[in-house]
């Protein structure tokens, strides 16, 4: 983790330049009543403090970055650009026609509405006309990748090239393929040639997704009697340098009592906080004006401090409900697997010589990191980068006990999570798939509060009074145990006696029958195949 904040120059100064923007509308948002409380996880509340939840996401998403976690800021720039594609189709009247990939559409609805920005939009929340045809299983590519639209004075963003790439990112595929094996196999040493090409990708998602709500914060300014505040909004230009200095190292930690959520870094954290509040107030507690860089590091501590603060109340609200039951190192435990299982898997993609099966571990081995770092800040999203594990568990599987069917499908281009399950001989899992995909995707349909509830349910044992609260955690225990295992399978193909070694330290922490205890649960959660998830998040 020491090389985390230190990477090449100008990715870091990719994401920084992007970042600046979103000072105003920080300041926009709390003028208009947004929480200064609020968990920059909690996408729920009133319009402004969903407005908010967006700009928070995109400091959430470069925190990734900084750290080399591609596939975990991809995960949420995905899901943010489909919720604001949505929203502004909403605005341009345009729906998700039948056929038609989720890039096309966004290429469509991005161009369309670019020729009149800024505009007025309406102030739904995440609504699209009904109509939409459109399920997050249909990830087809697009066609209309050359549709592009001008952020600034020469910055072209293509819609669809965008969704494309985060997609390829995800899936493991593509020209994007060995992104995560640089974080995951070569622990972030020197340079990556295609890093800086990602770190673009990343910050045109957040450009397009923080012009959305741009336009959404000035459109509630105005119909609050506040045109000023709808005015300054448009005063800046949407992407400035602001140098290639990332964040202090100790801010991108993961929540842990021994890393970010250590006396000393909450103290910084907190100063950081303290500063951007007296900005927003009107203040110069530095005598001058900050430089841009400096503007976006102190936006960035202020979420920080929520996420901090929010994961402590966490804690003490644990410690009071167990009482004397109460063990912090319960966490540090799902800690200790996961890094097992997450470094076994980028160690084994350095030692394969099949691409693929390289990929598919470097990117369970990134992703598993992320999630674990958003599940400490309860984040739903840590759900969606289980799923990426799953369909590379799956993937790895098919290529260990079929490899001529996974050549087959590596050909294919496109193939599903569920291509990768059922020829896994995984077909009991598709109900967990199904449920993990749901929180890959915020669609006007994607059944979040469905999803939670199968997560819910597929806990063996567990007590009806917290198992809502244990479901994620479970998740994550589940996934971390098939990559960590697979991966062994891995490393006995290659040298049998370095894998011979590994499962004993494998059974020696999860204990024997692991293969057993599994195929009991998986027939458990085949149980489920038929469980209605109920409306999407945008259909109540």
């Amino acid at each position: 983790m020491s090389r985390i904040g230190s990477l090449q120059g100008d990715l870091n100064g990719e994401l920084m330049g992007v970042l600046v923007s979103a000072g105003s509308i920080d300041l926009a948002l709390r003028r208009l009543g947004a929480s200064k409380y609020r968990m920059p996880s909690n996408y729920a509340g009133a319009w402004v403090d969903q407005l908010s939840w967006g700009a928070d996401s995109a400091f959430q998403a470069a925190r990734l970055a900084f750290s080399g976690q591609f596939a975990g800021a991809c995960a949420i720039l995905r899901t943010q650009l489909e919720r604001w594609t949505e929203n502004v189709a909403f605005n341009a009247d345009l729906t998700h026609q039948q056929g038609e990939s989720f890039g096309d559409f966004a290429a469509r609805v991005w161009s369309t509405a670019n020729m009149t920005y800024p505009y007025k939009a309406d102030t739904a929340l995440i609504n699209a006309r009904e109509g939409l045809q459109d399920t997050w299983e249909d990830e087809r590519k697009s066609a209309k990748q050359g549709e592009e639209i001008t952020v600034g004075e020469d910055r072209f963003v293509r819609p669809a090239e965008i969704s494309d790439g985060l997609s390829e990112i995800l899936h493991g595929r593509g020209p994007w393929a060995e992104l995560t094996s640089w974080e995951a196999g070569r622990l972030l040493e020197g340079e990556d040639t295609i890093a800086q090409p990602a770190a673009k990708l990343l910050g045109d998602a957040i450009l397009l997704n923080l012009r959305q709500i741009r336009v959404c914060a000035a459109t509630l300014a105005a119909d609050s009697g506040n045109p000023g505040i709808a005015q300054s909004l448009f005063s800046m230009p949407e992407i400035l340098p602001a140098g290639t200095t990332a964040p202090p190292r100790a801010s991108l930690m993961p929540l842990m009592p021994s890393t970010g959520l250590a006396p000393d870094v909450v103290k910084m954290l907190e100063r950081g906080s303290h500063l951007h509040g007296q900005v927003l107030t009107g203040h110069r507690p530095a005598g001058r004006l900050y430089r841009d860089d400096e503007w976006v590091v102190l936006s960035f501590l202020e979420r920080r401090t929520r996420a901090a603060k929010g994961a402590m109340k966490a804690f003490e609200a644990e410690r009071e409900h167990l009482g004397e039951e109460f063990n912090i190192d319960g966490v540090s435990s799902k800690e200790f697997f996961l890094i097992m299982a997450a470094e076994t898997a980028g160690l084994t993609s350095n030692w394969s010589s099949n691409r693929y099966t390289a990929t598919a571990l470097s990117l369970s081995s990134s992703s598993l990191r992320s999630a674990f770092w958003l599940w400490l800040e309860d984040d739903d999203r840590a759900m969606s980068l289980l799923r990426v594990c799953l369909e590379q568990y799956a993937r790895l599987r098919v290529w260990r006990t079929k490899p001529e069917k996974a050549r087959k499908l590596e050909e294919k281009g496109d193939a599903t999570p569920r291509d990768w399950l059922n020829n896994a001989g995984l077909k009991r899992l598709l109900p967990f798939n199904r449920a993990l995909g749901e929180f890959a995707h915020a669609k006007r349909n994607s059944k979040w509060d469905g999803a939670r509830k199968l997560l819910t349910e597929i806990q063996v044992d567990a007590t009806p009074e917290t198992a809502i609260y244990t479901a994620r955690g479970h998740a994550m225990g589940i996934i971390s145990g098939l990559i960590w295992h697979e991966s062994i399978q891995h490393v006995k193909m290659l040298a049998s006696d370095a894998g011979m070694a590994m499962e004993e330290i494998f059974t020696e922490h999860r204990g024997e029958g692991f293969d057993g205890e599994m195929d009991k649960w998986f027939d458990h959660v085949v149980q489920f195949k038929d469980m209605a998830f109920g409306p999407g998040i945008g259909e109540n």
